[in-house]
């Protein structure tokens, strides 16, 4: 017997193929279709295919809505807004990533100018 809840996901799984159907993410995530649809509308998840019968999502997906449920849940947020908090964490991780580029070529010049005074 497994010890797995159906319809749930291994953490090591976060592959990026499309794996589950419209009708499996709502069931894994315990939510309306309706909220999915909006969710895909506000561009806060990303669905593969061309008909909403058709849609793919991908375990990283899962991940998300259960985020966007805890801003639903915990701040009262409409799909809107839940968008909203992922563009501004998205800024944020690229202002992180750009900070740590910074600070490392910063370190690397002032290596570099020690390496010019050591040498005289």
């Amino acid at each position: 017997m497994s010890d797995k809840a159906p319809g749930s996901t291994p953490a090591e799984q976060t592959s990026t193929d499309p794996i589950y159907s419209l009708d499996e993410l709502t069931r894994a995530c315990n939510v309306e279709t309706a909220w999915i649809v909006e969710l895909v509308e506000h561009g806060i998840i990303e669905a593969r295919g061309a008909l909403v019968s058709e849609w793919r999502f991908s375990t990283a997906t899962v991940v998300r809505v259960a985020k966007a449920k805890r801003f639903d849940r915990d701040l009262g947020l409409n799909p809107a807004g839940i968008a909203l908090v992922f563009d501004l964490l998205g800024e944020i991780d690229r202002l992180k990533a750009r900070l740590h580029v910074l600070a490392g070529s910063h370190s690397s010049l002032a290596d570099h100018g020690n390496d010019d005074r050591d040498s005289t």
